[in-house]
């Protein structure tokens, strides 16, 4: 349940960066170029990205806070 918790976080986070970084990049090439540049796909691609470093950090810290084996 844990997980899947991350990986939602992971997915709504990195879709909402992903259309920041995308709207960034859009006004920079206008400002540049006079053309809207972007990625097209952007924010799916770092949705996907951060769903998987969600739960890598999951398991880092699940690891990290399980109590030493003797």
């Amino acid at each position: 349940m844990r997980t899947l918790v991350a990986v939602l976080i992971g997915l709504v986070a990195g879709f909402f960066a992903g259309l920041v970084v995308d709207q960034i990049i859009g006004v920079v090439g206008l400002l540049t170029s006079g053309d809207p540049g972007g990625f097209r796909f952007l924010p799916v691609v770092l949705a996907a990205v951060g769903a998987v470093v969600a739960v890598v950090v999951d398991r880092q810290r699940q690891h990290r806070s399980a109590p030493p084996r003797r």
